[in-house]
């Protein structure tokens, strides 16, 4: 059989085939367009999904949760909605969610004049409850009267820690992370404010020259709490006449014993046009590998790994294939495997902000794109589908949120693999090279807009 004829006979299985798995939630009881998908999150199994729709009902924001049970997703009780708020607090701006799926961390970054809170919820005997009143960071300093915090949160494995971003804290600095803990049921602050050294303020010609590096625009933790990643997004940051760059930036902390320390010196790899490095960053469960992307006009993704306390760049950045035009095209939103191998990129500009996500995965040291971009079907005018991801334990399970599905009431996808794609290779005849035994992703023709998983 030649190359052509097999690769026809794989796309022409895959288009009669059933496409990979997708089911569209959107949670019922919105007040008006809630951007629902504006943030994800998955328990470890895959099981339970966190949504967060910051814009619901008028901008207080809300959550939804969804459950997996026979193959069917289904909402769990009824939206979710912080008590203690002050204001339009955009709940649901940022998501997080424990391993088991039965501790939950909301951001709401625009609470109290957009000084910010995150709030907590625990499931019990099938309800979901607020765990105490509302988490705010000390220390912070307000730039022009916001902080953010809850613009971006983590959660350990066991949902006993909690990082909390606040990109607006102290301009001087520009941006913050906080950390809490929980004994007993309790929530208390630990330490102080994580703030990474080194960082470099933007640097704007014209206008306002009070622009911060937003560290806290995006936090991550490892399973056990005890490193934390921190991006900065505008580290570096320089507009004005024809020079527009900011490199970005990302942070690791470590805890030993209850006390936080930064990990070596800010780890900035890109300081290409408007690279935004930090934008968005996942960690594996052990802590030792961390992506970060950076979503300009053209998309870049990051990987870090640590050696021994040491962090380097693993290769070269990531740049997808398959992207359309639009802004914000490959690097909107990130998320890792437990074991670092799998990694979920997110693009909501694609095609003119329908939105696409990408997977790639990593051996040896090497990272490869699966197949095609992912382009869940059942969309509604320009989705912004990848606007946040979020992967299962094992890899296989993804969320892909897409807030301006349906004219801004927004929906999110839930992807998982499908059973076998592709004919077996005739007898006596190797798949030629590019088709693989392995998992993948497949994007049959660009004109499917499903994409499917291959097993052995």
């Amino acid at each position: 059989m030649s190359r052509g004829t097999y690769l026809a006979a794989v796309a022409l299985l895959a288009i009669l085939l059933p496409s990979a798995p997708a089911q569209k939630l959107a949670g019922t009881g919105a007040i008006g367009n809630a951007a629902q998908g504006t943030a994800v999150a998955l328990s470890a199994d895959g099981n339970t999904a966190i949504v967060g729709g910051p814009a619901d009902n008028g901008g207080a924001g809300a959550v939804w949760i969804f459950t997996l049970t026979n193959g069917v997703w289904t909402q769990q009780g009824n939206k979710i909605v912080g008590t203690g708020a002050v204001g339009n607090a955009g709940q649901g701006a940022a998501v997080a969610i424990s391993a088991d799926g039965n501790t939950a961390l909301i951001g709401g970054p625009g609470d109290a004049g957009n000084l910010g809170a995150a709030w907590v919820f625990t499931l019990l005997s099938g309800v979901w409850t607020q765990q105490g009143a509302k988490l705010v960071g000390a220390g912070a300093v307000p730039t022009d009267g916001k902080v953010s915090q809850g613009c971006s949160v983590a959660l350990s494995a066991d949902g006993n820690t909690a990082l909390v971003g606040g990109r607006k804290d102290n301009s001087t600095a520009g941006g913050a992370a906080w950390v809490f803990t929980r004994s007993n049921s309790v929530w208390s602050p630990q330490g102080a404010k994580l703030v990474g050294s080194g960082a470099v303020r933007g640097n704007v010609f014209y206008g306002p020259t009070n622009l911060g590096v937003d560290q806290g625009a995006s936090v991550a933790l490892s399973a056990d709490g005890n490193t934390a990643v921190v991006g900065g997004p505008f580290d570096s940051y320089v507009s004005g006449g024809d020079a527009y760059t900011s490199g970005g930036a990302v942070w690791v902390f470590t805890r030993s014993s209850g006390f936080w320390s930064q990990q070596g010196a800010k780890l900035a790899a890109g300081r290409d046009l408007f690279s935004y490095e930090g934008a968005s960053v996942a960690v594996s469960s052990d802590g030792n590998t961390f992506t970060a992307v950076g979503d300009d006009p053209f998309g870049s993704v990051w990987v870090f790994t640590r050696n021994n306390g040491v962090w380097s760049q693993q290769g070269s950045n990531l740049m997808v294939s398959g992207a359309g035009r639009g802004l914000y095209v490959e690097a909107s939103s990130t998320a890792l495997s437990s074991d670092g191998n799998t990694a979920l990129i997110g693009g909501s500009g694609d095609n003119q902000s329908v939105g696409a996500a990408w997977v790639f995965t990593r051996s040896n040291g090497v990272w490869t794109q699966q197949g095609g971009k992912l382009i869940a079907a059942g969309a509604i005018g320009q989705s912004q589908q990848g606007a946040s991801v979020s992967l299962s334990a094992d890899g296989k399970t993804a969320l892909i949120g897409g807030p301006g599905d349906n004219g801004g009431a927004g929906a999110t996808w839930v992807l998982t693999p499908a059973a076998t794609v592709g004919p077996p290779a005739p007898t006596g005849v190797s798949p030629p090279a590019g088709i693989h035994p392995a998992r993948r992703w497949l994007s049959p023709s660009p004109d499917i807009r499903t994409s499917l998983w291959r097993t052995s």
